[in-house]
């Protein structure tokens, strides 16, 4: 293994096998498509939340898109209200865009009429 005199580093005699370029390679790699899994597809939209007769609805802000809303009981969504969610963009068995919520970023009140 390589050595150190005084604080500086000394790389090992004769340098890194290529069997640990690999590895590091391979890590590094690892760790690149483990953050693109995470970070994909994962959307923030803000809009009002209306009823629909599916349950509640959003138009997007920012692509004028309507998402049907699908959010898990720790996520309250009043009809009425603005907000920002975060969550991912999907679409249903017809290809209706649906909106998965995650998260509540923010709730800016009501919606302005």
């Amino acid at each position: 293994m390589g050595g150190s005199t005084g604080g500086v580093y000394t790389a090992p005699k004769g340098g890194y096998s290529s069997s640990t370029g690999i590895a590091i390679g391979a890590g590094a790699a690892a760790g690149a498509g483990l953050a693109y899994l995470a970070l994909r597809n994962h959307a923030t939209m803000m809009g009002c939340v209306e009823a629909s007769s599916d349950g509640r609805k959003l138009m997007n802000e920012k692509d004028q898109k309507t998402y049907a809303l699908i959010a898990s009981n720790d996520v309250v969504l009043a009809p009425g209200e603005r907000v920002a969610l975060k969550g991912k963009k999907t679409k249903d068995d017809s290809g209706k865009p649906t909106f998965e919520v995650h998260k509540l970023v923010k709730d800016y009140g009501s919606c302005k009429q």
